[in-house]
């Protein structure tokens, strides 16, 4: 039986498990989350951006001491109520629900930081990613198909 996930908010001291996570992870996991092209050390410095110095949140899955998910919610403008979603489990631990733990987190640590709205978009390929939408809410949701992806806004004001 694997060991309990626990989905907290993360710290300076998690940047370490943050990047060994992030290294386990293939290219496909780190494209698939970054929509582009293989970018370890653009993800790994926006991730401490984020957790140190960003107007943002970052959210880690942890089995025991070992980081194996995390969830960034991160505001384009500081103080806005709207911030960008992106998500990211590794590989061997994808399919397991630590992602759907995750988004679970999302609209408490949201509310706790005054973000109401949460922008993301999936990739039409990332099957995956798209599975674990159904997972989110549908009355707080609206989503339209733009080109090869799935551009989504997420209302967490409007869920209960």
């Amino acid at each position: 039986m694997p060991p309990a996930v626990c989905v907290r908010r993360a710290g300076p001291g998690d940047l370490d498990g943050l990047g060994r996570m992030v290294l386990r992870c293939s290219a496909e996991s780190i494209r698939d989350r970054m929509h582009g092209g293989t970018r370890r050390d653009d993800l790994l410095r926006e991730l401490r951006d984020t957790v140190l110095h960003g107007d943002g949140t970052v959210l880690v899955a942890a089995e025991r001491h070992r980081t194996v998910g995390c969830l960034e919610l991160v505001r384009r403008t500081p103080g806005a109520a709207q911030a960008e979603m992106a998500l990211l489990v590794e590989d061997e631990r994808q399919g397991r629900g630590i992602g759907t733990r995750l988004l679970d987190a999302v609209p408490a640590c949201a509310r706790s930081t005054g973000i109401a709205v949460v922008g993301f978009s999936v990739e039409a390929g990332n099957g995956r990613a798209r599975r674990l939408l159904r997972h989110l809410p549908a009355g707080g949701l609206q989503w339209q198909w733009q080109q090869a992806s799935l551009e989504a806004t997420w209302h967490i004001g409007a869920l209960r």
